[in-house]
């Protein structure tokens, strides 16, 4: 019998199955694995991406591991210090390395009333040994009660790099019980590497890290709030929360909308450029406190993480959220926001306060998109929980993996051992040969697998860090050019030069998604085919419908992904191009064996039998649906219109 399951052509497998039968201690390890993973699914994730090109603050390059470095937040006033947490740096383009990237091996954490720490109180002491780098998840500090103006982290043991030595973090968060002190508050460090956008020493406390939402896995009833589609970017539309009487204001958080949906008219939904503020009356007429964010491509969607800001305590009965430019083309712009939070000390005063908007979305399905679930306390996906809760639920997920990690080697091992066992004591030459045969197999794929995913993520790496970083500078000249020329000829090559350089970002994001997607599946590409609508075709009249949609997810090749956006996308950009149409209707259809999506628009429509139009690319397409053993068919009449349909088997 052992022999007969060695030889089979699944031998690791059955080799396995025999270690489980004959080792009690591999079946615990089993049955923990299970309980571990089943605890993880009701666990939140950490966001595994840096937000945009975006890592975090940076040192600059260092000649010795033992240079004492620092960088310190200037919290404004003495604040009551609960909790401090050191956010790793995640960059995922470098592969497991870029998980912790340049975490200080030894550091100590200060906080004192001055900004040259005399008679600081020593809060986090980890000089003595190196601290084991923490990966993605960060390191918690829970604390007593203590108080200081600026808190300081000075690292004594760094990072190697080619260069010499560094040390980075995505964030350096200052808790006072539900508060996120420390953004808002004036950063300053010793060493700084100023490469913008990538890196800054802004970056420590700008409130943007990895830790995404605090949520719980609950699902939420509700998506939030939908303004009504305006065909004009700088529409003023506003939300307003009545929080019953005149309190001090500590916080405002605003939460994006992060829903797969397409009902809502850009699926970037957050504003453009937007007002904050608070006043004691419902006109506003005194404004107490205010915070304005002015139309930029560089403030954009925040990318599942909530937008904080500190208001200082000032006093007021009404919040207002007041849009001065959305995103969008044309006739189609609009915003959304998933939740607004109003914190006087500890508690959020805004949640199931009385909501008004300058209008609303109609057409979305009636009990998920309205302006009172703006304020009900759940996200677009999930109920949200208090940030300590959240910060706590974290470090429980990373517990988890690593303990799950340490179990899987130990099983492997195991499972290792006793194949050995077989193979020379019971099974005999010939088991031997067929387990050999197997274990070559294996790691021959796992090696070609391996130099496949470090291509992959070092050709990522050079477009991000060279051509990203290049292009979010023109970015960035261009818009302070457009705002600053004096000559309107001048501002408006300006505007030419940031749109393309816009656009170009774009497609190359695109690009490094395709490469980074590695285990992403078939939900994940129509999440991004319902992006692409909306970017490239924000002025038009879109329906869009997937059928089911609640379809079963498909793990994808690269090849199958990388054919069928692409073709998706030029399909819709030649409709932006040439169809001159007013609506569209994209459908994605999923059954067991096949994809498909049809995309028909109303425009000019043209002569099928004309093999040759130039710039449509109706060829790339066709070569594409074959490179996959696909179809794609082209329908289209002068004067009527155009209907692309491309199919392809799931399993290409």
């Amino acid at each position: 019998m052992i022999l007969l399951i060695l030889l089979s052509p699944t031998a690791a497998w059955g080799a396995e199955r025999l270690a489980r039968l004959l080792s009690p201690e591999l079946r615990r390890i089993e049955l923990r694995l299970a309980e571990v993973e089943g605890e993880l699914e009701n666990l939140p994730k950490l966001i595994d991406r840096p937000f945009a090109s975006r890592y975090g603050f940076r040192s600059g390059n260092l000649e010795r591991e033992d240079e004492e470095q620092w960088a310190q937040i200037d919290l404004k006033k003495s604040r009551k210090i609960s909790r401090i947490v050191a956010v790793p740096v995640n960059i995922a383009l470098i592969g497991e390395r870029g998980a912790g990237y340049g975490f200080p091996k030894r550091f100590r954490i200060e906080v004192a009333d001055n900004p040259e720490m005399a008679g600081a109180v020593t809060l986090v002491d980890k000089t003595a040994a190196d601290v084991p780098n923490p990966g993605a998840y960060p390191l918690d500090f829970p604390l007593k009660a203590v108080e200081g103006r600026y808190v300081r982290l000075t690292a004594i043991r760094h990072f190697p790099v080619e260069e010499g030595f560094i040390w980075a973090l995505e964030e350096l968060l200052v808790l006072s019980g539900n508060q996120v002190v420390s953004v808002g508050g004036t950063p300053s460090a010793s060493s700084n590497l100023d490469l913008f956008p990538n890196w800054s020493v802004q970056r420590l406390n700008d409130g943007f890290s990895s830790l995404g939402l605090p949520v719980s896995t609950e699902k939420s009833p509700t998506r939030g709030y939908l303004s009504a589609v305006s065909d004009f970017p700088a529409a003023e539309k506003w939300l307003a929360v009545d929080l019953g009487r005149e309190m001090p204001i500590d916080e405002i958080r605003l939460l994006p909308v992060d829903s797969g949906d397409f009902e809502h008219p850009g699926l970037r939904s957050f504003p453009r450029g937007y007002v904050v503020e608070l006043a004691g009356d419902a006109g506003f007429s005194e404004v107490p406190w205010r915070m304005a964010f002015p139309n930029s491509n560089l403030v954009g969607y925040p990318g599942g993480r909530p937008v904080i800001l500190q208001s200082g305590g000032a006093r007021g009965r009404y919040l207002r959220l007041r849009t001065t430019g959305l995103w969008g083309e044309g006739n189609r712009v609009g915003y959304g926001l998933a939740e607004l939070q109003a914190y006087s000390g500890d508690e959020n005063v805004a949640l199931g306060k009385a909501v008004t908007a300058s209008d609303t979305y109609e057409g979305t399905p009636d009990g998920e998109w309205f302006p009172a679930a703006a304020v009900d306390g759940n996200t677009s996906l999930h109920r949200i929980i208090e940030i300590p809760e959240h910060l706590d639920l974290i470090a429980r997920r990373g517990d988890l993996e690593r303990e799950g990690g340490l179990l899987l080697a130990k099983k492997e091992r195991k499972v290792a051992v006793i194949a050995n066992i077989l193979s020379y004591g019971g099974g005999g030459f010939a088991s031997l040969l067929a387990l050999g045969a197997g274990c070559a197999l294996f790691w021959q794929r796992a090696i070609r697998e391996r130099g496949l995913r470090q291509l992959r993520e070092q050709i990522a790496r050079d477009l991000h860090d060279d051509i990203g970083s290049n292009l979010g500078g023109i970015v960035l000249l261009g818009e302070v050019g457009a705002a600053h020329s004096a000559d309107p000829l001048s501002r408006e090559d300006f505007r030419m030069i940031r749109d393309a350089a816009d656009e170009a970002s774009v497609s190359m994001r695109d690009i490094l998604w395709l490469i980074q997607s590695g285990d992403m599946g078939l939900q994940d590409l129509v999440k991004k085919m319902r992006q692409s609508v909306d970017v490239i075709l924000g002025e038009k009249e879109v329906f869009l419908s997937v059928e089911p949609p609640d379809f079963r997810d498909h793990r994808l090749s690269l090849l199958f992904r990388r054919h069928v956006l692409f073709s998706y996308k030029e399909a819709l950009n030649n409709i932006r191009k040439h169809a001159q149409s007013s609506k569209v209707g994209v459908k994605i259809l999923v059954d067991s064996t096949h994809f498909t999506f049809s995309i028909r628009d109303d425009g000019l429509g043209f002569d099928p039998s004309v093999s040759r139009l130039p710039g449509h690319g109706l060829d790339n397409l066709r070569r594409r649906a074959e490179r996959l053993k696909g179809t794609c068919g082209i329908k289209s009449v002068v004067g009527e219109g155009s209907e692309v349909t491309f199919t392809a088997p799931l399993k290409s």
